[in-house]
């Protein structure tokens, strides 16, 4: 299916479309006068389907760039965590649950979204990786530069052979830490995915709840998902000093 953005799936809903067509048949009939009046309604049914969350929801997951195999499916899992909690708002009959739920529901999209953007960087990062991995060969050039440092005959060229060695072993321990990095971010994917499962049920829980209670249960499910932010700012901290030579 084609992705469209939100204002053209609105301007191409059938409905709209219709409103559109009576509009212009409008104007060219004795009722011209309506004209004005229906391209304002048009207009109006125009901006509340953009504006619908349900249709800028599904318009960013389709435009996501596909991630590595090894954190997109941890990654689809908690998008449809997310999915799960506005589905079930949006399908409750209690309108005051719905408002009161609304900061745990932007939060819990700040979340989804900067799991996104880290999951592009590693990505990018384990691709370098694999690459890196499977070209290079540490442990045959540092044994290789050892058996050159022992046999050098000058001391230009044993220190040349000490410069590479040093170098060689630099690289090999960059690649360890971005090894370990891309393991552990792996695993704080499935964590955050074990502990949203949680505020998923812990959301479905309060349908039909009083308001007192809702509010008395909204800010341990808040410091949850901040709890997972803070997890996901350290993994930004990393990024920022992490390369592979």
């Amino acid at each position: 299916m084609q992705n469209r953005p939100p204002l053209l799936t609105a301007i191409l809903n059938p409905i709209n479309l219709a409103m559109l067509g009576l509009t212009i048949a409008s104007g060219l009939c004795s009722a011209w006068w309506l004209t004005p009046v229906g391209f304002v309604l048009w207009l109006v049914m125009v901006i509340v389907i953009a504006r619908d969350p349900g249709v800028q929801i599904t318009f960013t997951r389709q435009s996501r760039e596909p991630l590595a195999q090894r954190f997109q499916n941890r990654f689809d899992k908690l998008d449809r965590a997310r999915i799960s909690i506005f589905n079930t708002l949006q399908r409750a009959n209690n309108p005051t649950l719905r408002k009161s739920m609304e900061p745990l529901q932007s939060a819990l999209d700040d979340l989804v979204d900067h799991a996104y953007q880290i999951s592009r960087q590693m990505t990018a990062l384990d691709n370098n990786f694999s690459v890196q991995r499977l070209s290079s060969n540490f442990e045959d050039d540092i044994t290789e530069m050892e058996k050159n440092i022992k046999q050098a005959d000058t001391p230009p060229d044993r220190k040349e052979f000490e410069q590479t060695l040093e170098s060689l072993k630099a690289r090999q321990a960059q690649l360890k830490h971005v090894g370990t990095l891309l393991s552990r971010f792996e695993a704080q994917l499935t964590g955050t995915n074990n502990v949203i499962d949680g505020v998923v049920t812990g959301v479905v829980s309060l349908q039909g709840r009083s308001g007192k209670n809702v509010e008395e249960k909204l800010p341990s499910l808040l410091k949850i998902i901040e709890t997972e932010q803070g997890e996901f700012k350290q993994f930004d901290a990393e990024l920022e000093k992490t390369s592979l030579i």
